[in-house]
């Protein structure tokens, strides 16, 4: 049997577990999401506006996990991915239009992983089970 030096293993030990907790944000599944902008660059995004969002989605019984404003958008983190299209639906009609609401997909990976650079490996639409395409 041919020996290798120690240090050849603990350099391949130690890129097996760079692997491992590199690829660990793959476990934690993305949230459905509604996601708010402004119609134009001009125009900004004010907080009645995600008021109004919140409260459209409780009237029309969808639950909201979570909200928050990220760079010049809104995301709205929903509980049940079943319901995305018609949160979209009812958002969209609860704005008349102004904003564009959009379906996405938001990484709910852990902190402490996305300080080290660690995120989850983006799917293409082949295997995320394609694309919803809106045409007005």
């Amino acid at each position: 049997m041919k020996k290798y030096p120690v240090w050849k293993y603990f350099l391949v030990g130690f890129f097996l577990v760079l692997g491992v907790v590199y690829s660990i944000p793959n476990i934690y599944p993305p949230d459905s999401s509604l996601q708010i902008s402004a119609s134009s660059s001009a125009s900004g995004l004010s907080p009645e506006v995600l008021d109004a969002s919140l409260k459209a989605l409780e009237k029309a019984d969808i639950t909201v996990k979570a909200s928050s404003q990220e760079e010049n958008n809104y995301l709205i983190r929903l509980a049940n991915k079943d319901q995305q299209l018609a949160a979209k639906k009812v958002v969209d009609h609860a704005l008349k239009g102004q904003y564009v609401v959009a379906l996405n997909l938001a990484p709910t990976t852990p902190q402490w992983l996305e300080s080290i650079g660690a995120k989850p490996m983006k799917l293409g639409l082949d295997l995320s089970g394609g694309v919803h395409f809106l045409l007005e």
